[in-house]
């Protein structure tokens, strides 16, 4: 054990830092370092141990049931695909410190996971919406052509928002007689995505204004930057904050009138939405927008909940 290196914890268990460091987004290290934190801390109150070989496999059944009680936000039962995703961090986890020697088996294998459900239907917004976000973005005043070409962006491609986040000026370029992305996608894929003319367009005007400011794009320069920094108003080239995309994007939905909130996950929901709703089969749309199981594809198929679309009456058994 002595060749752990703690993590924060707040139990007695010590965390071997290169399981961790195996992964190669920060995002993963931080989810599984959570995950992890949480089940040993739990174990800890619940039963005191402090070695990993002492962990059987009913302390995770009872941990999975916890969870599925009252483990959740509040007070409140974690989803099954919470639960799920938390299962699997200890699964590997557990196989991991197995391979090491540190423990004779991994308890988490055997407990079964509870059935995935959708608990409620994703927050996709319709076409005409999206064309009424479109329409209420100024070309002319103040961040307007950025503002265009990033929601643009994000409504006509699908991808998440770490993926648009970190493009390069150099990731977008002609392939063919086509204008694409060159990204890094989600487990650190590269991968292309073909634009729609429409947003071709407004990235185009995005580049000339930037131009026009005086703040011509360079090849390793970020494709979308602030217009202004309050903390080092110098330093503009960088990429957007996160949180601001998310402001961006809810601030316009709200101009226009819709009454939910909209964020950088519904516009890649709008965005699967509405090639299935235009007859792009389910397997090509996963592939589209690199989901690793078509099941998660279909949580955004709306087409499911039209009742009269039914193909019950195309037999005739009369």
């Amino acid at each position: 054990m002595e060749q752990f290196k703690t993590r924060p914890n707040e139990h007695r268990f010590l965390l071997d830092d290169e399981f961790f460091e195996n992964f190669t987004s920060a995002h993963t290290r931080k989810n599984y370092l959570i995950d992890i934190n949480q089940f040993l801390k739990w174990v800890n109150d619940f039963f005191d141990l402090s070695d990993y070989k002492d962990i059987q496999r009913i302390h995770v059944i009872k941990y999975r049931n916890y969870l599925s009680e009252i483990g959740g936000h509040g007070g409140e039962p974690c989803t099954p695909k919470t639960i799920n995703r938390k299962l699997a961090s200890l699964s590997t986890y557990f196989k991991y410190l197995v391979e090491r020697n540190y423990c004779q088996i991994n308890p988490v294998s055997s407990v079964k996971r509870p059935r995935p459900e959708v608990k409620s239907p994703t927050n996709a917004i319709s076409k005409a919406q999206v064309l009424e976000i479109f329409d209420a973005i100024s070309r002319n005043k103040n961040s307007g052509p950025m503002h265009m070409a990033l929601l643009v962006t994000f409504f006509t491609t699908g991808l998440r928002k770490s993926e648009i986040l970190n493009l390069r000026f150099k990731d977008y370029h002609r392939h063919g007689d086509h204008m694409v992305f060159e990204y890094r996608g989600k487990g650190g894929k590269l991968g292309k995505k073909l634009l729609n003319p429409v947003c071709v367009k407004a990235i185009n005007e995005y580049v000339k204004w930037m131009e026009e400011l005086e703040r011509p794009h360079e090849e390793s320069d970020w494709l979308f930057q602030p217009t202004r920094n309050p903390s080092d108003p110098k330093n503009l080239n960088k990429p957007l904050n996160p949180k601001t995309i998310n402001e961006i994007i809810n601030s316009y939905a709200k101009k226009v009138g819709i009454g939910v909130s909209v964020t950088p996950h519904s516009a890649r929901a709008t965005f699967i939405s509405e090639l299935l709703g235009a007859g792009v089969d389910i397997y090509t749309v996963a592939r589209e927008v690199n989901h690793a199981s078509v099941k998660t594809t279909q949580e955004y198929d709306k087409r499911r909940k039209k009742l009269i679309e039914s193909p019950v009456n195309i037999l005739d058994w009369e």
